[in-house]
This record gives C-alpha cells, sequence and structure tokens, in this order.
C-alpha cells in the first residue's frame, strides 16, 4: 500500500523525517519497503510556456519551439511531441536538470542542426506515467513561467510503500495508518467531515437481495441520476497516482479514492446498461415475447451457476465456477464481487445514470 505522506498529514499531525516515520511504523509491526522521495524526480523542472512552435527545417517529426521558461530570454528547445503547439504551459527541465526515472542529465545540445537548451517533458519522463503519447500540457491558463513546476505535477510529496499483516485489515486504507499514527504519537486523528445530506435523489426503483449471507452479508446500492462525466480534478488525479492507481473519470476516479483513504470497496455501474443486459436476457428468456416494461432492478449477491460466463472490464471472458461471487441485476451476472466489474455495464464517457 502506497502511503502519500502530504494526504497523511491532512488526517494526523506528526514532524518525523519520512525515515523516523518508516521506523515507527516498522516497530509496530507494519514493513516499510521502500521509501519513495518524489521530490527529487523534478527538481530543475519549472513551467515554461511555448511563445512560438516551428518545423525543423531538417526533420519532418521535430519541432523547434520558443519558450519562455522565466529567464531574460526565451529558450529554442527541439521537441518531438506531436501536440506542441504554441501557447500552452508545460512542464521543461532546465540545463543542468537531472532527471533520476530515465537517467538523464539536461545539456546543451544541436538536434539535426539546431540548438537545443532544454526538455519539454512528458509525464512518463517525469516518472507520473509509465507510457506517455505526448509531452504534457497543464490546463491552467494562470501559470508563471518560471515558477517550480512540481507542485502542479505532485511532486512534492514522499511516498511510503507499507505492507502490513493479514491481521491488519483495518489498517489498509490512509485512515487506518492515521489512526495507527495518531495511536503511536498521541496527536488526534482528523477523520474526514461526511454530510448528513448528500442532496443525491432518484426516482428509480431498486431492491437488493442477498442469496449468500455468509459470503456477503452486507451489499449497499444507491442510484444517482444526471451526472456529468469529466476528467477528475487535477489534485485527485494526483492523489491517485501517488497511490499507483490510474485516473480515469471523475466517477470511477472518486470510488478508488474513497476505497484508499476509507478502506470501502465501491463500484459504479451505468444504470441504463444495467437495465439493457436485464432486458435483453428477459427477452431472450421469453423467446422475442413483449419487451418488459419499467426500470425496476433486483441487484443480488449469489454464487455462480456451473458454466455461467462474464466478460469483465480487462475484456476477458470468463468461464465461472460455484465458488464465483457474483452480482446480478435481475439474476444476470454484472460484476465479480469484489474483484472485478462487468464490461457491458461499466461508466463511460456517455453515462448518465448511476447504480453506485
Amino acid at each position: 500500500m502506497r502511503i502519500s505522506l502530504e494526504w497523511l498529514q491532512e488526517l494526523v499531525d506528526f514532524s518525523m523525517s519520512p525515515e523516523e516515520l518508516a521506523d515507527m511504523l516498522t516497530m509496530a509491526g507494519f514493513e516499510v519497503e521502500d521509501i519513495e522521495d518524489r521530490r527529487t524526480w523534478a527538481d530543475g523542472v519549472v513551467i515554461g510556456k511555448v511563445i512560438d512552435r516551428q518545423p525543423h527545417p531538417d526533420a519532418d517529426k521535430l519541432s523547434v519551439c520558443t519558450v519562455d521558461i522565466g529567464a531574460t530570454e526565451p529558450s529554442s528547445i527541439v521537441c518531438g511531441a506531436s501536440n506542441v503547439k504554441a501557447d500552452i504551459y508545460v512542464p521543461v527541465a532546465t540545463v543542468g536538470t537531472f532527471l533520476p526515472i530515465v537517467d538523464l542529465t539536461i545539456k546543451p545540445r544541436k538536434l539535426r542542426g539546431v540548438p537545443s537548451a532544454g526538455m519539454i517533458c512528458s509525464l512518463s519522463e517525469l516518472g507520473l506515467a509509465k507510457e506517455s503519447e505526448g509531452i504534457y500540457i497543464f490546463q491552467s491558463e494562470a501559470l508563471v513561467p518560471g515558477d517550480d513546476a512540481r507542485p502542479l505535477l505532485g511532486l512534492t510529496d514522499v511516498i511510503l510503500d507499507v505492507t502490513s499483516t493479514a491481521n491488519r485489515a483495518d489498517a489498509l486504507s490512509m485512515i487506518g495508518i492515521a489512526r495507527e499514527v495518531a495511536a503511536l504519537t498521541g496527536n488526534p486523528l482528523k477523520v474526514p467531515s461526511i454530510p448528513d445530506d448528500f442532496g443525491v435523489a432518484s426516482s428509480q426503483a431498486l431492491a437488493i437481495a442477498i442469496d449468500e449471507p455468509s459470503a456477503c452479508p452486507i451489499y449497499i446500492g444507491t442510484t444517482i441520476d444526471k451526472v456529468a462525466i469529466a476528467p477528475s480534478p487535477t489534485w485527485l488525479q494526483r492523489r491517485l497516482e501517488a497511490a499507483g492507481t490510474r485516473p480515469i473519470n471523475n466517477v470511477v476516479d472518486v470510488t478508488n479514492y474513497v476505497l484508499l483513504e476509507w478502506g470501502q470497496p465501491l463500484h459504479a455501474f451505468d444504470r441504463d446498461r444495467l437495465q439493457t443486459v436485464t432486458q435483453a436476457a428477459t427477452q431472450a428468456a421469453a423467446q422475442g415475447n413483449k419487451k418488459v416494461q419499467g426500470n425496476a432492478l433486483t441487484i443480488g449477491v449469489r454464487f455462480a451457476k456451473a458454466d455461467e460466463t462474464l466478460t469483465t472490464l480487462d475484456g476477458q471472458d470468463r468461464t465461472l465456477d460455484a465458488q464465483s461471487l457474483l452480482i446480478t441485476a435481475n439474476d444476470q451476472p454484472v460484476a465479480l464481487a469484489g474483484v472485478m466489474g462487468g464490461e457491458d455495464t461499466e461508466v463511460h464517457s456517455g453515462t448518465e445514470n448511476l447504480l453506485l
């Protein structure tokens, strides 16, 4: 489990160094496998504004960019990314910067005969993604060229990679670790406040039916109407990335965030796709009889039947056995309980209504 110390500081106060905190947790029975100081990943990376972009005279896939990095004169930087253009803000590794993730020290050089003093960076070059299709472009337009880029990239943090023992499931979350630190230091735990009224209203009927209470004693769901799928705020994306989770969209990201913070698993279904799946199955069983009317859903928890199948979010067609615990919609499999949702009911860019 990857523990962001910036996030942890919001939940419990502590003044010790990352190394001291790691030692304290180790003595309390947790194994700290690594201390990842992300502050060192981009020391010397600043905010740059691309003033002008021209094609390289001798290379079709290269661009010659004039970039304001807050110095007296703008820098000329040769860039190979296809998404570079004028009037964008980008992270720029200045001359002398060492990028440890790619083991590269930035030096003045010529690329196909054109001088280049610096490098416009992608997220992968900064250690924030395994792969990048192009350079990273800051979304904000109120940035100052030359300012340290690390706060905007989430690279002011230190991450502890912590392993807990099998009997400490209570510690498998940010609040769980914060509770442990509070007990060890005597400092109060600052649990996030939860409003009494979330303002969520839905007219959709929903019922829960648990066939296997010994395997799943409680399953809770609610419907949420008229959502708008969009990217998550940058701060939320950075926290997920620090925890080793890839941001997808605001709905999926919130479910992952709650899991990381509270240790409470959540899954969001596209409610309209659930309805489509259940209606299609019912119509097939009725061999073309009249279309099912109404929007009532019964969400169930049961073990799979012999040779029952489910295509999961990773695109894998899975043949289930009697030990596979399922989440169902009107008895149709829609998720492997506690493991992965189904592909046919996943949240997508056009999702409007949810079952959470």
